[in-house]
């Protein structure tokens, strides 16, 4: 038993020592790397950055912030340190990062990098379709402050084209939401969906079908006139398009509901006249 005892012991006198030996070891190399310039130190952190050695490259531009606040590359080291965390897929902890430095830096030098890398932040985790829209939404939201307040900055650019991809996918999210209450008979809703598309995503891809769908579903709920001017926009503005020739054919089914409705009436108001 005491044989038992000594062996365990022995074990965690080893481990003791060697947890010993590595923390010494990080204190060194942490002491080493304080006795560098902040430009050595940022120098050693963008080599790991451009290595794709992004936990390093992340510890270095720790040391420099812990121990030049004052530095000249302090704004850089911050903004650098978040692009490290995106690259790492350490999103949350980038996100987290890019708001303190927006909030401590609103008109800085690299504040509109910050926007930008901020959108990319939310437009990376956007790639799954049927995900939850508030991803897009916050992207989107991003982007155009740099179309509003960066417009003449490189990131522009892109960012033109971001928004125009993330409003059609917003858009078509709204469509599948719209059709799929369309089919269930749930008009309003369905009408509702179709006018937010209307309002808020205007030039985008689904814009034709959307006029469509609203006028199906404004002719279910018996609103002629208004589906009647539904289509004619349809027909101004997408004259050649596949659903404004789809349309012409739901006015002759409206036209054909009509006739058989009133047939049937006939029929019935017969039956009961005789019946009488």
């Amino acid at each position: 038993m005491l044989k038992v005892k000594s062996k365990y012991l022995i074990l965690i006198q080893i481990l003791s020592t060697f947890f010993i030996l590595i923390s010494c070891s990080t204190i060194q190399e942490k002491e080493k790397s304080v006795t560098l310039t902040d430009t050595e130190i940022y120098n050693r952190a963008v080599v790991f950055l451009e290595n794709k050695n992004y936990k390093n490259a992340l510890n270095e531009f720790e040391i420099l912030l812990l121990n030049y606040p004052f530095s000249s590359l302090t704004s850089k080291s911050e903004i650098t340190s978040a692009y490290s965390l995106y690259q790492d897929n350490q999103i949350q902890k980038a996100i987290n990062k890019l708001n303190n430095f927006i909030e401590m830096n609103p008109n800085g030098e690299f504040t509109s990098y910050a926007y930008y890398l901020l959108a990319m932040c939310y437009y990376v985790q956007t790639s799954e379709r049927g995900r939850d829209p508030s991803l897009s939404l916050k992207a989107l939201y991003y982007f155009q402050i740099i179309n509003s307040k960066y417009p003449n900055t490189k990131y522009s650019k892109d960012a033109n084209l971001k928004i125009t991809y993330l409003k059609n996918r917003l858009a078509e999210n709204e469509l599948s939401v719209g059709k799929f209450y369309l089919r269930k008979n749930v008009t309003a809703s369905a009408i509702k969906r179709f006018q937010i598309i209307l309002e808020k995503y205007q030039n985008t891809s689904v814009i034709p079908e959307t006029l469509y769908r609203l006028s199906e579903a404004l002719l279910k709920t018996g609103l002629k006139d208004e589906a009647n001017k539904s289509i004619a926009i349809l027909n101004y503005n997408f004259p050649n398009n596949e659903w404004t020739k789809l349309a012409k054919y739901l006015l002759e089914d409206d036209k054909v509901n009509i006739s058989k409705q009133g047939f049937t009436r006939g029929v019935l108001n017969y039956i009961k006249t005789i019946l009488d």
